[in-house]
């Protein structure tokens, strides 16, 4: 059976954090790409002319679950390679959340760009029991040579460098005009609020008073760098990396301009997979962060 034609059980916003990750994963990984049979085709100007829209962008903050209905393409991070990972907590800090105790989490790398021009991504989700999952998303934190292909020779953080090219410019532009319109105060094109992962316990319990960093980055480690050989295709590089290895070293700061601080690590604990369902099903909401209704 085509992992498309699955749907998440019924009753699974209703789980426990563990059995959402359990059958978000089945999903993932049950019907994997045929090897060297790898998508590549992504939409063209014309069939991305939809991201200048700030209606349709508004489904990226207003979509439920971890599911895309099938009628909404990606048409940006349209490929990508999905494993489980764990985020540990290391070093003491006063962050709440996820950032307090870390967990289990899906994480996907995808290919931001696409059509040749690579611009690498990472997507990590932690599941809560009896609500909605919460999502980090981030891109690389420097502009990244023309031709390099390789996953983790960027550090990707939820603050990063603004775009250069013009049309890229104005997919950000669009994205923020609809964080704006849903009352959003914080989100910018190149800095994505993490408000909602501090808020947040695995287990559904909201943090007593929230204690928010500004900016949160992921250093690849030299084991990952050596573990993920080099390839024309990321995907297929990610695929070749044993489960059980060190992938980043995260670091957290208070303000989105200041040095950041020793926080956990990110360890790898399946291999990767890249699958039709991770591509054309597998959601990652973004949260538009504090509002002009959010209380001080």
């Amino acid at each position: 059976m085509s992992s498309l034609a699955m749907s998440l059980p019924d009753g699974y916003s209703l789980l426990r954090a563990e059995e959402k990750l359990d059958a978000l994963w089945a999903r993932v990984s049950s019907d994997p790409y045929p090897e060297g049979a790898l998508p590549t085709s992504v939409p063209g100007p014309w069939g991305r002319r939809k991201l200048f829209s700030t209606e349709f962008n508004r489904g990226s903050f207003e979509l439920p679950g971890d599911e895309l209905p099938p009628d909404r393409p990606k048409l940006v991070h349209t490929y990508g390679t999905c494993a489980l990972v764990t985020l540990k907590i290391t070093s003491p800090h006063a962050y709440t959340g996820v950032f307090a105790k870390g967990g289990a989490a899906l994480l996907r790398f995808s290919d931001a760009k696409g059509g040749g021009a690579f611009m690498p991504s990472i997507a990590l989700k932690f599941m809560v029991t009896g609500k909605p999952s919460l999502n980090l998303l981030a891109l690389p934190t420097a502009y990244r040579e023309k031709g390099d292909l390789r996953c983790f020779s960027s550090a990707y953080s939820n603050a990063t460098v603004p775009a250069k090219e013009f049309d890229s410019k104005l997919v950000q532009s669009a994205f923020q005009k609809a964080a704006k319109a849903l009352g959003g105060t914080r989100l910018y094109a190149v800095y994505l609020p993490l408000h909602h992962l501090a808020g947040l316990h695995a287990d559904g319990t909201s943090a007593a008073s929230p204690v928010v960093p500004d900016r949160v980055e992921f250093h690849p480690t030299e084991e990952a760098k050596r573990a993920c050989p080099d390839g024309k295709d990321f995907r297929t590089s990610l695929g070749r990396m044993p489960a059980g290895i060190k992938l980043f070293d995260v670091r957290v700061g208070e303000k989105i301009d200041q040095p950041t601080q020793p926080m956990g690590e990110v360890w790898l604990d399946s291999t990767f997979v890249a699958s039709r369902y991770g591509d054309e099903r597998l959601f990652f909401a973004h949260d538009v962060g504090p509002t002009t209704s959010t209380p001080h």
